[in-house]
């Protein structure tokens, strides 16, 4: 398990450096500050928390334990996965599932290029191998996306591991390189909306996932994310101390105490 450590270990304003269009919906954002020499970044698919100020106010950072001074004015903060970072240059890169300008951080991933600043706060660990695990699932739509190749890029050799992940369609997909026995599952929604359909549970149901002690891994839609856990409970008890599946966001028909 990783030690504990503050959070947020770092928070400051990052500069973008480049931006990179990865497919038609995914693009990718260097970000550069001096915090990112030395990230304290200890497992793959981390998170970093970015924010944006609102009404034209200063943006406040936050100090440890996310805490602000009384009268801190709104921001908009919201969580990211550290695709890869490179403390030589001090840089990390954080991919934006690109769904129009319906939100901050989307309006801003919209339009932002070389030159433009974010606030940023954290890392803080998503997940953590189980070094007694003789085999993974991993599962995400666009939103967990990057968690789970930077996942799949840092499994061990050979390391029996089943991936399922959900894109608009064909053209979405990303290369991906793993020394771990990986079987990668492209599941498209054919072009229907995000959150609208339960393509990742029906992949699932039809998987013969292999025996033993296992690990299980998601993020994307908090009801999607529910069923394939239940689902999991359900099939493979053995699993349930291992399963962690994550609501990155909700569709506006997901019920609020869905998570």
């Amino acid at each position: 398990m990783s030690r504990a450590r503050p959070f947020p270990l770092h928070a400051g304003v990052a500069e973008v450096t480049a931006v990179v269009d990865l497919t038609p919906a995914m693009r990718r954002f260097t970000l550069a500050a001096e915090a990112f020499s030395g990230p304290g970044i200890e497992q793959p698919g981390e998170i970093i928390t970015l924010g944006w100020p609102l009404n034209g106010e200063a943006l406040v950072l936050p100090e440890l334990g996310w805490r602000f001074p009384e009268g801190t004015p709104a921001a908009h903060w919201r969580n990211y996965t550290v695709r890869s970072f490179a403390p030589e240059r001090a840089t990390l890169d954080v991919d934006f599932f690109l769904h129009g300008p319906l939100g901050h951080a989307s309006a801003w991933a919209e339009t932002a290029r070389p030159g433009a600043t974010v606030g940023f706060a954290g890392p803080r660990v998503h997940w953590e191998p189980d070094p007694e695990a003789g085999w993974t699932l991993l599962a995400a739509d666009e939103t967990g996306l990057p968690a789970l190749l930077a996942i799949a890029e840092a499994l061990p050799a050979g390391h029996r591991t089943v991936a399922l992940a959900e894109v608009a369609g064909e053209q979405e997909r990303q290369p991906l390189v793993s020394p771990a026995d990986l079987e990668l599952h492209w599941v498209s929604r054919e072009g229907r909306a995000p959150g609208s359909t339960g393509v990742l549970l029906e992949r699932l149901r039809a998987l013969e996932l292999p025996d033993g002690r296992g690990q299980a891994w998601g993020g994307g839609e908090a009801l999607a994310m529910r069923d394939l856990r239940r689902h999991l409970q359900a099939s493979r008890p053995g699993l349930d101390g291992s399963l962690r599946l994550l609501g990155y966001w909700k569709h506006d028909r997901t019920p609020a105490d869905v998570y």
